[in-house]
């Protein structure tokens, strides 16, 4: 852990329709700096497992070992809950629909080591070998039925949202590899959902998806359909950030008074000198802080 990622206090407040100081407190949540912590989460992203050799920078085989390490860190931590923000399993090079359903289950089982809620989010190629269906009934989103990929869920008067961008252009559904991984969109059924779900809260939103909502390098890695997504976002006028996988890099970028942070993969490099996972911090302030583990940085982000 070095830096600190701060999201301020100033833009926190900024949202419509938000008080940080209306925010309730439970008495047994910590104090930290001086601070009172309204929320904390673990975070991580693109675990890549599979029993497979070296691919470029990613080690696949090592990512059970490096998941372990970061929910061992996590239960030493009072946190609400962990999320992982898809990819969390992958495939041989010569795909097989057993393996890869044993590779999930793998990984889904020390991630489950968590001694508290979890919760998933779809990524492309959690649909390599497999469908999406097949992918939720293994996996525990606390809570959620198995039969929904994007979803959301209320936390200490905060309002988390899981969105699902892999849909084709034209609305189909990733399904066994049935898709190209820069054709990611949100179908217009998601996006109605979308809007009737941020206008029936109250809270501050903070937003999860895999692929990148803000194109700040490559629109090949973004949702195609992005733009639209962001204004329906924009116009809650309650969305504190977008976190972000797919990219394996960390990258932030603000629009309109959005924060949108893109977090390193698990699965890159060598050695659990290059595991990557994090803890959020939401205050009752308002500003939140990110602390990076191993490879996962912290900087400071000044409004």
């Amino acid at each position: 852990m070095t830096e600190r990622w701060i999201i301020s206090r100033r833009s926190f407040l900024g949202l419509a329709g938000t008080t940080a100081a209306g925010l309730l407190i439970s008495p047994d949540l910590l104090a930290k700096g001086g601070k009172v912590t309204l929320i904390r989460f673990g975070m991580l992203s693109d675990v890549h497992h599979a029993d497979r050799g070296p691919g470029g920078i990613r080690y696949y085989r090592q990512s059970l070992v490096k998941m372990r390490e970061a929910v061992d860190r996590m239960n030493q931590e009072k946190l609400d809950f962990v999320i992982e923000l898809g990819d969390f399993k992958d495939q041989d090079a010569i795909p097989n629909e057993t393996n890869t359903l044993k590779y999930l289950s793998e990984i889904e089982s020390a991630f489950q080591k968590f001694d508290g809620p979890t919760y998933h989010v779809l990524g492309n190629h959690d649909m390599d070998g497999i469908s999406k269906q097949q992918f939720l009934e293994r996996v525990e989103n606390t809570g959620i039925s198995p039969t929904l990929s994007y979803y959301s869920f209320n936390r200490n008067r905060l309002h988390f949202i899981v969105l699902d961008g892999n849909f084709t252009k034209n609305g189909i559904a990733y399904d066994h590899g049935n898709f190209h991984w820069e054709d990611a969109s949100i179908p217009a059924i998601q996006l109605d959902w979308l809007i009737d779900d941020l206008k029936s809260n109250k809270h501050p939103v903070i937003v999860f998806i895999h692929q990148m909502l803000d194109e700040s390098k490559n629109v090949k890695q973004a949702v195609q359909n992005a733009p639209e997504v962001r204004r329906i976002l924009e116009q809650s006028g309650r969305v504190l950030g977008v976190f972000q996988g797919h990219v394996h890099e960390e990258r932030y970028n603000r629009i309109n008074g959005i924060h949108y942070y893109s977090v390193n993969a698990m699965v890159d490099g060598n050695g659990p000198e290059n595991n990557a996972y994090m803890i959020v911090d939401v205050y009752k302030d308002g500003s939140m802080e990110i602390d990076g583990f191993r490879r996962a940085t912290d900087r400071e982000i000044n409004n």
